[in-house]
């Protein structure tokens, strides 16, 4: 149902698309050719915001990257701050940090 409203919005030419994990259920093959996807329209100049668990390909396509804990946006970095980071690490050690704080 996702990957129809996605082929809607681009067919209308959209500007904006947000997507709830996009690749989920997908094989890696498909996976990385609907990423590859996202990235042309990007590139393009359209807006896309995607919330998902895989902070490998976030980091991948993303100009920024945001955390959230408990329904709240509590960190944003851009491509540029987290060249070099391991975001596993910077992930696990924020929340390890807040969590019970809020």
């Amino acid at each position: 149902r996702q990957k129809l409203g996605i082929a809607v919005a681009i067919l209308k030419d959209a500007p904006n698309l947000i997507l709830d994990e996009p690749t989920s259920g997908l094989d890696p093959k498909s996976g990385q050719e609907f990423l590859d996807l996202i990235i042309e329209l990007r590139d393009k100049g359209k807006s896309i915001f995607i919330s998902s668990h895989d902070i490998f390909r976030a980091k991948q396509i993303a100009d920024r990257v945001g955390f959230m804990l408990q329904g709240k946006l509590v960190m944003m970095k851009t491509k540029k701050e987290l060249k070099g980071e391991d975001l596993n690490k910077l992930y696990v050690d924020y929340m390890q940090e807040h969590s019970g704080t809020e």
